[in-house]
């Protein structure tokens, strides 16, 4: 029966038995999906049997088709509603276009047939719950420093992959992302001032999966990359430039067998589960693409039995130098990964053998398979074998979840990424309850020691700019850093670097970190002096985290500049910020710093305090420019080349040499770098390290060449100047001698190459 006439938007009606008996809160979504873009069109809350969603959408501007499917209210995310909807076990129906515009923009309950809940509302419910601590780790000590007041997000994972093997006697294995990559959060919480966290996600997930027809069974762990242990078993030498320590270790070959009848330990041999799969798939009139090369595979590879590989994991567990200092419960060195990094992969197969991969896998092959082309490989996989498995088929499952750890690390209100999980980061197993998440975040991370024996405060005054001590032993009585990026001057005789002390100043947001007399103290001012000009006091608003509460506290000054002291002072993160200085907001130079405490009725405590003296410099280098340019050919005569547009002709094959002049300087330069690179890539570079704390201004040239074997086309010089200011970040470890990089400027000089 034809609806009313519709006069602004959509509407639909529909019926679902047992939504009023239901045990769980309900909702009602229409979504649709374009070129794999799932967009939620309306949702409504559900009380009742009968449904009523209106949708902001004139009729003639709906979708082609879209789907109405009734969810538990609290499922935000969408691919789950699509799955759930796509599950056959879920009411749900087709909203057609064409019978909307026919039932003039009203679809009622004799337009969508809607099957009644059943008992998937029980499963719906469970829930299994996450825990696990948020930590800094340091390099050198291995000590772990919780990181309090992050945001720690949960996302459900969802992707599509080619996975490429390329040919018989390689051991690795390539997956290439395409088409559609998700990640949806499904829950979120905060840590608590010893960086724990806690929180419920969905027990299951509905997810979908395509099981080769005839190419390679894949173990499901097998979505982890592989660890050491792994790459042992199959007879493969780990990464030896990530653990030197496994140079030592003998080849692994096999032990001739006694006869046909496999050993009583488990064996790996492929070759013989190779050829019975080719002889089953003969039987079954099946190709076994690929595999015409077998007999040469065991050229490229061993593999060795159960037995021996325990030998070996035996004789590492027994080296010492093996292990980090973790406890024994802890990650092994066997259970790293084996390849920290991916090699290239090799050239994907011609378009015609890529569709006879992907036939049946996937619509539109063309597409997918150009987006192959184009991805870029995620990971280094070990091989998978050869068997007859299923098609395409959706099932549940649990989340595959990653983590992503957000912290307000510079106090402007919004937070900042500092521990962020790729999608072979996922945690594919994670299908019950845990207590013993461990996630280790950036060297970006605030972190502060937690506990009762935690105490900071141990005198009244400014005693830190972020995390490094304004102590003697890292600044010198003008305000500069001494310890970071020091001058190098090279030493011919013998040859060798010496590293005098730094003159390396301040820059950016720096948070002054300070003891107010807690338990005496009601409010503080920070005063300044600059260049020793008059004395005024800092105005800065920040924002800290109040972990009791769970929310974010603005630290604004009173009209007349009062701070209050915040207590109790580990209540408040980051702990003991006096000043959150945006100090790229104030004139570069010298400042003289002091902090002043007063009680309740704002009157001064106290002796003075003894003030700090800092030097800014938020200045990026200049000039950062090029002088002059030369070229020429076969060791002849220098030509010079304009600036602007060089076009410099060369004869076909032979060398060029080109000379660049350049100047840069910086009110503290820390170093400068030129290369060199166009079509055919890198061809070469130069850097200059300042070499004494008066090293800020340098004219330079440098002599490049260009090989008659590189193409002719486009080229460019890259010239970078960079500051040695820094922000007083990360350098705990390597208790600040390192060399960080927080300000510089770059120029291009483009020149063209033709052969005459």
């Amino acid at each position: 029966m034809p609806g009313r006439k519709k006069e602004n938007g959509v509407t639909i009606k529909a019926r679902v038995e047992g939504i009023k008996e239901a045990s769980l809160p309900l909702k009602a979504v229409v979504y649709t999906e374009e070129k794999e873009e799932i967009r939620i069109l309306a949702e409504t809350k559900l009380s009742a049997d009968d449904i009523k969603v209106d949708i902001a959408i004139e009729p003639d501007d709906m979708p082609e088709t879209a789907r109405i499917v009734v969810v538990p209210e609290d499922i935000k995310n969408i691919g789950h509603i699509r799955r759930i909807a796509e599950s056959d076990t879920a009411p749900t129906a087709a909203v057609d276009r064409t019978t909307l515009l026919s039932r003039e923009g009203v679809l009622t309950v004799e337009d969508l047939a809607m099957k009644p809940l059943d008992n998937i509302t029980s499963i719906w419910k469970l829930r299994h719950k996450v825990c696990g601590q948020v930590f800094k780790k340091d390099p050198v000590t291995g000590e772990k420093c919780p990181v309090p007041g992050a945001t720690v997000t949960v996302l459900d994972v969802d992707l599509n992959l080619f996975w490429w093997y390329p040919y018989p006697g390689m051991p690795w294995g390539w997956l290439y992302p395409y088409k559609v990559l998700r990640r949806e959060e499904i829950g979120r919480t905060t840590t608590d001032k010893c960086g724990y966290f806690c929180l419920e996600i969905p027990y299951f997930d509905i997810d979908a999966v395509l099981r080769w027809r005839l190419r390679f069974r894949c173990m499901w762990e097998i979505l982890k990359p592989p660890t050491i242990l792994d790459a042992l078993d199959m007879g493969i030498r780990p990464d030896i430039r990530y653990y030197p320590e496994l140079k030592p270790l003998p080849d692994l070959k096999v032990r001739p067998r006694p006869g046909p009848i496999p050993d009583p330990a488990p064996v790996i041999n492929e070759m013989i589960l190779r050829r019975s799969v080719e002889k089953e798939a003969s039987e079954v009139g099946m190709p076994a693409r690929g595999y015409s090369n077998e007999k040469n595979m065991l050229v490229a590879r061993e593999l060795f039995s159960q037995p021996q590989f325990e030998e070996i994991g035996q004789e590492l567990f027994e080296k010492k130098a093996l292990f980090d200092p973790l406890d024994s419960s802890e990650m092994s060195f066997l259970e790293r990964p084996a390849f920290p990094h991916s090699i290239a992969a090799p050239q994907l197969p011609e378009n015609k053998v890529l569709a006879e991969i992907m036939s049946d896998a996937s619509k539109g092959l063309e597409e997918a398979a150009a987006e192959i082309r184009m991805a870029k490989p995620l990971v280094r996989l070990l091989r998978c074998w050869p068997e007859i498995v299923p098609e395409w088929k959706l099932f549940m499952d649990i989340p595959d979840i990653v983590f992503k750890v957000e912290q307000d690390i510079d106090d402007d209100g919004n937070l900042e990424i500092i521990y962020d999980e790729g999608f072979f980061d996922v945690n594919w197993n994670l299908n019950e309850s845990t207590s013993n998440v461990e996630i280790e975040a950036w060297p970006n991370a605030i972190c502060v020691p937690c506990g009762t024996g935690y105490k900071p405060c141990t005198t009244a005054g400014i005693v830190g700019i972020n995390d490094m001590p304004l102590e003697a032993a890292y600044m010198d009585t003008v305000g500069y850093a001494i310890r970071t990026n020091r001058p190098r001057q090279p030493v011919p005789y013998p040859p060798f670097i010496i590293r005098p002390p730094a003159e390396t100043p301040f820059c950016k947001t720096l948070r002054l970190v300070g003891c107010p007399d807690y338990g005496h103290a009601a409010y503080y001012k920070v005063f300044y002096r600059y260049e020793g000009g008059p004395e005024t006091h800092f105005t800065e608003s920040w924002y800290v985290y109040n972990i009791a509460a769970g929310t974010s506290h603005h630290v604004t000054p009173d009209a007349a500049g009062f701070y209050t002291v915040l207590t109790p002072p580990d209540n408040y993160f980051p702990y003991h910020t006096l000043i959150n200085w945006s100090s790229h907001r104030y004139p570069d130079g010298k400042y003289e710093l002091r902090l002043v405490l007063y009680d309740a009725a704002h009157n001064p405590l106290g002796a003075p305090l003894p003030s700090v003296k800092v030097v800014i410099d938020n200045s990026q280098p200049a000039p950062v420019d090029f002088l002059k340019l030369e070229y020429r050919k076969g060791g002849g005569i220098w030509k010079e080349a304009p600036l602007y547009c060089p076009i410099i002709k060369r004869t076909s094959g032979a060398d060029v040499e080109l000379r660049i002049k350049y100047n840069v300087a910086a009110t503290h330069l820390r170093d400068i770098s030129i290369r060199f690179s166009g079509c055919d890539g890198h061809i070469g570079s130069d850097s200059h390290w300042h070499q004494s704390v008066a090293d800020n201004n340098r004219i330079l040239d440098w002599t490049v060449t260009l090989p008659g074997t590189k193409h002719e086309g486009a080229y460019h010089f890259y010239l970078e100047g960079r500051s040695r200011a820094f922000n007083a970040v990360g350098g705990l470890a390597s208790n600040w001698y390192f060399d960080p990089l927080h300000i510089w400027r770059g120029r291009v000089l483009n020149v063209v190459i033709l052969d005459k």
